[in-house]
């Protein structure tokens, strides 16, 4: 079994800040797109990509360290392409790469929100003869402008040496200070993740099917309650941290992050009761000069093997249904694609939180500001 933690490897994926990039090489000009059409996943030509720098931006931490080892070390190597690495994912530099007319960033893991509010306008419109997604397991987040790259469960996960015999296993518990006393870390943007209004409101007796147009001050109102016992995160890696330093009980966050910092030596438990079954995802720039290379990148990184040894380094559940991750038991524990997982969780809307993501982070950055 690959080894689960990832160490510190020097990649032939070098880390540089995105404002002194400039993509270019053959995608300019000099690619034929009709060599490209009709892939296979996780197949690419060899040294088709020769003489193109691209660059691919996530999240950061041990996850994009993961990204790196399983898809862009190995395209880089079969393509030819000098790949480069950024991070974290950021819309704000995105659009001013976009109105600039100065695209740095190729390929993007980003949220599926980010890509619904943004569609067409600072991410493409995918062109699928140039993408394999037969392979994509049914039922997982698909959109005009992205591509599931792992799944997870946004959710929360506490403290299992505080809590012991009785610990919290709803909702209504994560927000309950009274008889599960202790600090919770929860998200400190100001472009919230879908599902955080969603949890308080059913931690306040909203049925799932009822969420839907969201109650946001009633949400709020929840949100009230444990203002005074939060920290907040502010990305992924620094979820892992927080949980790793011991500095809260609680954290409503990423599964993905939080095995990361229980194979440091944390002992967070899952609480999958309602948790929101999500994707990141894959987009391309819009406007981005290598935009070929971009969609070869995307389509070998949906590969069975591509996604089985990303799931083996971190825990993420694998978008392609060859895929057979040899998981280690603590590993397995965090695996979102199981059945028992499954029929707990609660799908993110991606749609209408990208219809109306202004409003609903002015609304959250307005409590954070609070």
């Amino acid at each position: 079994m690959r080894k689960q933690t990832i160490a510190a490897v020097a990649l032939a994926v070098p880390l540089v800040l995105s404002a002194c990039m400039q993509g270019g090489g053959q995608d300019a000009g000099a690619l034929d797109e009709e060599d490209f059409r009709n892939p296979v996943a996780g197949e690419v030509g060899d040294g088709v990509l020769e003489g193109t720098t691209m660059t691919f931006v996530s999240w950061g931490g041990e996850f994009q360290n993961g990204q790196e080892q399983a898809f862009s070390q190995p395209f880089a190597e079969a393509s030819g392409a000098d790949l480069l690495s950024d991070g974290p994912t950021d819309i704000a530099r995105i659009q001013a790469q976009v109105e600039s007319g100065n695209v740095a960033w190729d390929v993007v893991n980003a949220s599926p929100t980010l890509n619904s509010a943004h569609c067409g306008t600072l991410f493409e419109e995918l062109d699928l003869s140039l993408i394999d997604t037969s392979k994509i397991p049914e039922g997982t987040p698909e959109g005009d402008c992205f591509l599931p790259s792992q799944s997870y469960v946004y959710g929360f996960f506490y403290d299992a040496d505080r809590y012991g015999e009785d610990p919290p296993d709803s909702w209504a518990d994560f927000f309950d200070t009274e008889n599960y006393p202790g600090v919770r870390a929860v998200e400190g943007r100001p472009t919230p993740t879908a599902g955080t209004f969603e949890a308080a409101l059913l931690a306040d007796g909203v049925a799932p099917e009822e969420l839907y147009p969201l109650d946001v001050e009633r949400a709020l109102e929840v949100w009230d309650g444990v203002q005074d016992d939060s920290v907040f995160w502010q990305s992924g890696a620094e979820q892992t941290q927080m949980v790793q330093a011991g500095e809260a009980d609680m954290i409503f966050g990423w599964s993905g992050r939080i095995f990361e910092a229980n194979e440091n030596g944390a002992n967070f438990a899952p609480v999958w009761n309602q948790g929101f079954l999500a994707s990141d995802s894959f987009s391309i720039t819009k406007d981005t000069p290598n935009r070929l290379a971009a969609y070869a990148y995307i389509n070998f990184a949906l590969g069975a093997q591509q996604q089985e040894e990303m799931a083996e380094l971190t825990s993420y559940s694998p978008v392609n249904t060859d895929s057979a991750p040899d998981f280690s038991p603590a590993a397995a524990e965090f695996d979102v694609s199981r059945p028992e997982v499954l029929e707990q969780t609660i799908a993110q809307n991606p749609v209408y939180w990208g219809e109306n993501l202004d409003e609903l982070s002015e609304d959250w950055t307005g409590w954070l500001n609070s």
